[in-house]
């Protein structure tokens, strides 16, 4: 009896399959399949944010974004990273709070030695990779993009000669062979509360 029940279930579903058109098949949803050619080095370097608050990472943060002092809420954490090979690190600085971050993530400095502004990101997730290769002399910044119903990518952010491009979502993303080594930054949990507070 069991063995007439699971041919009449098998048969069943042949009939099934059989009368299904070619069209009904091409449209069932199918997973997405994420590229295994996208290659992150996985002992990539992690390099930690600083320790000590900078009052010229605070108010380069402060006149970028027109906020006050001791007003609006920011928080923020920075890294000392040389990106252009002239042995004198940049200011790489990552900036959050109501006035500055939404479901697409927060905001980001790089600023010269004498805390000028180089590059402004908005959309920004963390952490952030600093790639070997260079464009232009500078190196290349790989940041994710999620949230905010943006689809999820990861962007290359290329030097044009005198900035970078502030919007990831609107920047060309990894190619099938693409390699990715560098510096990765910001691998602490951003959540607010966490890096210094600006008072």
């Amino acid at each position: 009896m069991k063995s007439l029940n699971r041919f009449l279930i098998l048969s069943s579903l042949v009939l099934t399959l059989a009368s299904c058109s070619n069209t009904d098949l091409e449209n069932t949803p199918k997973p997405v399949e994420i590229s295994k050619n996208q290659n992150f080095n996985p002992s990539m370097t992690i390099m930690k944010s600083e320790t000590i608050k900078d009052i010229g990472v605070e108010n380069a943060i402060l006149e970028a974004y027109n906020l006050q002092r001791g007003v609006d809420p920011v928080y923020y954490s920075y890294v000392k990273i040389d990106l252009n090979n002239d042995s004198i690190p940049e200011y790489f600085v990552y900036a959050y709070g109501p006035m500055l971050s939404g479901s697409g993530g927060g905001s980001a400095l790089i600023l010269n030695s004498d805390y000028k502004e180089i590059s402004r990101f908005t959309l920004v997730q963390t952490p952030i990779i600093i790639n070997n290769h260079r464009t232009k002399n500078w190196k290349d910044i790989i940041m994710t993009v999620s949230g905010g119903g943006a689809t999820p990518a990861t962007a290359i952010m290329k030097f044009d000669g005198k900035t970078y491009p502030s919007n990831p979502s609107l920047q060309p993303t990894l190619g099938a062979h693409d390699y990715v080594d560098g510096v990765k930054i910001f691998t602490e949990n951003m959540s607010i509360n966490s890096g210094f507070k600006i008072e």
